[in-house]
């Protein structure tokens, strides 16, 4: 006979069973709505550049091109070699900052970064930009004396596809062709800055594909590496003659122990510049000069212009040097702040020459430096040559938006909003009088610069009686309406300036410094893009540690 206890024992384990079943039917829902809604996307580029330095770190950068093909993607996840690792620059495809974090667990090491608009069918796409250094990764080559070598795997993808796979490593010193080993060979080599590049690239990367690259040159080109140590060279002595047991469990061990012993090496900030990210977009006007050097005394006067056109200065006179009044030093770029602080003003005569006075060629000189570093700061993470390339097809477009103006207002009004682009270009003069060469009546209502042309530049004819200027014209004739801006622009070129071989001598170009030894302090350097040249093959080199990235991610 059944006892109440008996019974309650096999409903308490019914119970348990259909707790059991629907608990775990509710998981695998759960599971299955997460897949339905979990984004998929692509790498459209992946491109990687590595500076093997003397001091036996790597430089390490990614540039990755994230695509969401479908769902809602936040972040991305870039791997890295180890754990103690420095994020140096992290930002998206215009230098804009993104926010990150540091992903530390056993399977997933890297950079969680934070993307600043979601991706999603109308906004798909994101160009991230990664800069990490990395220590522990020249070693002593066991199996070539007197070398040292890197391995390095690039951060791959568990579910999904990277169609433009590019990496670029560049050796320490001046290593000739003839002393590199790398495997596999390499698509190409080429000179930068006077070290040697090795590259590679693919055009497309399957799921969870791995791509592994070794590198190995002659020990005297690097000041510290790496080897093994006793311990390690007896264990693997001791697992040559073992058993398979034994020798797996040694293996394991070493394993071990040396993904421990990586996580606990030192790691330094970097802070580098290379010019391997595309184009650098975002440049204003003056920015854009340097960056095509132009003559500083032009790119002194375009800044002029812009205060002009924003009405924080007033030109009180032109003989026998410029003479400045400040108006306003609201909402002004860096380098028109410092051209307003190189006007020197005079012991305080009256009220109205408070702010007045002549500019200072010290300073001036100054600001082009300025501007030099600033716009080498900026640049730096990209591919100089794009981005000149760029920078000359937006004056290009500029005339282009010009010349395709159907009525002379229209024309008058793009030609001035366009001309602190227009001035760049080196044929300005000879363009100008091109695209105002008939005899059709140019209004002057937009020509913001006019008043100044009017009031110092213009012909006797424009003149009253008494010599001074009259009211400035609403209208120009065409020829005249050229005429008037190029000899704004040409005369204030040529006198902004009060000695010319002193300024001139007082530009630097900028300093860029190599940063190398083993110390907290950075590296800087200017480098080249990520692209092939020629041709060439090479040996196999053999490095003693094999470094990969974890796998990257997005959600």
């Amino acid at each position: 006979m059944k006892t109440p206890q008996r019974y309650l024992y096999v409903f308490f384990v019914f119970a348990l069973y259909v707790l059991s079943f629907f608990t775990l039917t509710i998981q695998s829902g759960e599971a299955n709505h997460i897949a339905q809604i979990a984004p998929t996307y692509h790498i459209e580029k992946q491109w990687v550049k590595i500076w093997i330095n003397k001091n036996g770190t790597i430089d390490l950068l990614y540039n990755v091109t994230l695509v969401c093909d479908s769902g809602n993607i936040s972040w991305i996840r870039i791997g890295q070699p180890n754990e103690y690792y420095t994020i140096g620059i992290c930002t998206d495809e215009n230098g804009q900052p993104l926010d990150k974090t540091k992903v530390v667990e056993d399977s997933e090491v890297g950079v969680k970064i934070f993307l600043k608009s979601k991706l999603n069918f109308t906004n798909p796409e994101a160009t991230i930009i990664l800069l990490t250094r990395v220590d522990r990764m020249v070693w002593k080559d066991e199996w070539n004396p007197g070398n040292v070598g890197m391995v390095f795997i690039p951060t791959w993808w568990t579910y999904t596809h990277v169609y433009d796979f590019r990496i670029a490593v560049v050796l320490p010193g001046n290593v000739s062709v003839s002393e590199i080993g790398c495997s596999p060979n390499w698509n190409s080599t080429f000179p930068e800055d006077g070290n040697r590049v090795v590259y590679w690239e693919k055009n497309h990367l399957a799921p969870d594909e791995k791509f592994q690259i070794s590198v190995g040159f002659p020990k005297q080109y690097v000041d510290f590496y790496y080897s093994k140590s006793t311990w390690d060279k007896i264990r693997e002595a001791i697992g040559s003659f073992l058993g398979p047991v034994i020798a797996l469990s040694v293996i394991a061990i070493v394993a071990v122990v040396v993904v421990k012993g990586i996580k606990k090496f030192p790691y330094t900030e970097p802070k580098l510049s290379m010019e391997v990210l595309g184009v650098r977009k975002g440049l204003t006007a003056v920015e854009a000069a340097i960056l095509l050097d132009v003559d500083p005394k032009k790119v002194l006067t375009m800044i002029l212009f812009g205060l002009l056109w924003k009405n924080a200065v007033e030109v009180i006179e032109t003989e026998p040097y410029l003479r400045l009044k400040i108006l306003s030093t609201a909402n002004l770029h860096y380098y028109e702040i410092d051209f307003i602080d190189a006007v020197v003003k005079p012991s305080l005569i009256s009220t109205e020459d408070a702010l007045a006075g002549t500019l200072s060629d010290k300073k001036l000189s100054d600001l082009i430096n300025t501007l030099y570093a600033k716009v080498d700061e900026k640049v730096k993470y990209y591919c100089r040559a794009d981005t000149i390339a760029y920078y000359r097809r937006v004056v290009g477009k500029a005339w282009a938006q010009v010349s395709a103006a159907k009525t002379p207002e229209v024309k008058a009004v793009q030609f001035n909003e366009n001309l602190e682009w227009l001035v760049i270009d080196p044929r300005f003069k000879r363009r100008t009088r091109q695209l105002f060469r008939g005899e059709e009546e140019i209004p002057s209502t937009s020509a913001w610069w006019l008043p100044y042309w009017f009031t110092y530049h213009s012909p006797p004819s424009f003149r009253g009686t008494s010599g001074q200027p009259a009211t400035p014209p609403t209208a120009l004739p065409a020829v005249q309406f050229a005429d008037a801006v190029v000899t704004s622009i040409e005369s204030t070129t040529n006198r902004i300036v009060r000695d010319i071989e002193t300024f001139t001598k007082a530009i630097l170009p900028p300093v860029v410094s190599s940063g190398e030894g083993r110390s907290q302090s950075a590296p800087v350097r200017s480098g080249g893009c990520v692209c092939a040249c020629a041709s060439c093959a090479c040996a196999c080199a053999c490095a003693s540690c094999a470094c990969a990235c974890a796998s990257g991610g997005a959600g």
